[in-house]
């Protein structure tokens, strides 16, 4: 990432969007900065280092992975069996329809 440019005249560096404020002490730092990241059971904490208070929780990437691929093939076979049976259905309703089309103009053709 990138470090803070020094672009105002007085030459304060302007935040980045990927900066952290602590509400309790008005510590900032950018994401990659010197926050104290602490591995946890389902996320990954972010804690300052001057008060302690743990600013935000974020998920572990590798859970995320983990639960796309229990929903993936789950989806994937839903989405399967809901397009066979639409295709099984609209084949049914073609067959009756050209039935009741076939029944209408032959019997009374034949009959006299």
């Amino acid at each position: 990432m990138t470090r803070p440019a020094t672009t105002h005249d007085d030459g304060a560096p302007t935040p980045r969007k990927a900066t952290l404020f602590c509400r309790e002490c008005d510590h900032s730092s950018p994401v990659d900065g010197d926050w104290v990241v602490q591995s946890r059971d389902r996320c990954v904490a972010y804690v300052c280092p001057d008060c302690g208070i743990t600013l935000t929780k974020r998920p572990r990437s590798n859970e995320r992975s983990d639960r796309r691929a229990t929903v993936g093939p789950v989806a994937a076979w839903r989405r399967t069996i809901r397009t066979s049976a639409t295709v099984w259905r609209a084949s049914v309703d073609l067959g009756f329809t050209s039935l009741t089309a076939l029944l209408r103009v032959h019997p009374t053709a034949g009959v006299r």
